[in-house]
């Protein structure tokens, strides 16, 4: 939080003072942590909601509660489980025929600390976290081609700092399994896949952030014993949902480059000094390749 504190003196305050309305966001993940409070943030200014959550009863305790809080009636719901490829794919291709979007919000994640493979047997962490989000992104890229203004955001992670991209084990099947690392490969992977979209899709601005440790309930769940020691240190739901907010509504935010990486409204380095986190171009073009090649197993015909 304090690191928040400092960096919140130099904020503009202008650039969040904007009206949405009429401009379409999803955000996965919405009905609680960082999802939620950056959809309260977006609703309190106009924006038109698609709120993509796992559980039914959350999702609609959720979008009460954001209605009730910004008088929004401009909210809708839909139930998909990220980690179900086949799911995503037909939920996009429906979601492209009946809806406009301007701005991609993906947020949803997990921190599984055991290895658990879904019914389609992939590693779960691997299948919500990467696979996920490049399915979901790839199939609506050309419904937010069609609209103005087009932004994708991923909420990653300062973790992914500590892993170097591995294309050669991607669902960690050759190695004993650390969820709290595997998680962080995923974020890794996002950061990579966030600055190849950004080279191919020149009309669409890319970026990808990190929220810096918020009290939100993945971390609770996931990260008991960090959050038990570190819980009056920690960020606010809404602290952490800050640079989400302003990556998908400031006009400050669309004159950034895109592909960046962003902490606290501010581009930051993807790699630690002196560590040997860089990839090679073929590393990265293969993780494309890999996860082109397993989606496409998944896409209905």
């Amino acid at each position: 939080r304090s690191g928040y504190d400092s960096a919140s003196k130099h904020f503009i305050p202008a650039d969040l003072e904007v009206n949405v309305t009429g401009r379409s966001f999803m955000i996965t993940g919405a009905n609680s942590g960082i999802g939620k409070a950056t959809a309260t943030e977006i609703a309190k200014r106009g924006g038109t909601l698609h709120l993509v959550c796992r559980n039914t009863e959350r999702a609609e305790e959720a979008k009460r509660e954001i209605t009730t809080e910004t008088g929004n009636q401009n909210i809708f719901l839909h139930i998909l489980d990220m980690s179900n490829p086949k799911g995503i794919w037909e939920f996009a291709e429906k979601f492209k025929t009946e809806h406009k979007l301007n701005v991609l919000i993906n947020n949803a994640g997990c921190m599984i600390n055991k290895r658990e493979l879904t019914e389609d047997g992939l590693e779960k962490n691997f299948a919500t976290n990467t696979l996920g989000t490049y399915i979901l992104t790839t199939a609506l890229l050309p419904l937010l081609e069609k609209d103005d203004d087009p932004r994708v955001i991923i909420v990653s992670s300062g973790g992914m700092l500590v892993q170097k991209l591995d294309v050669s084990d991607l669902q960690s099947e050759n190695v004993t399994f650390d969820g709290t690392m595997v998680y962080a490969q995923n974020k890794r992977q996002q950061v990579v896949l966030t600055e190849q979209w950004a080279k191919v899709h020149k009309n669409i601005h890319f970026s990808a952030m990190h929220p810096g440790w918020a009290d939100t309930p993945a971390v609770r769940s996931a990260m008991p014993e960090f959050h038990e020691k570190m819980k009056n240190k920690l960020r606010t739901e809404a602290q952490g949902a800050d640079t989400v907010v302003w990556l998908a509504v400031s006009p400050a935010a669309a004159k950034q480059t895109s592909g960046l990486f962003f902490q606290d409204r501010q581009p930051v380095s993807t790699h630690l000094l002196l560590a040997r986190t860089y990839s090679s171009a073929e590393e990265e073009e293969k993780l494309i390749e890999v996860l082109k090649e397993l989606s496409q197993k998944f896409k209905p015909t």
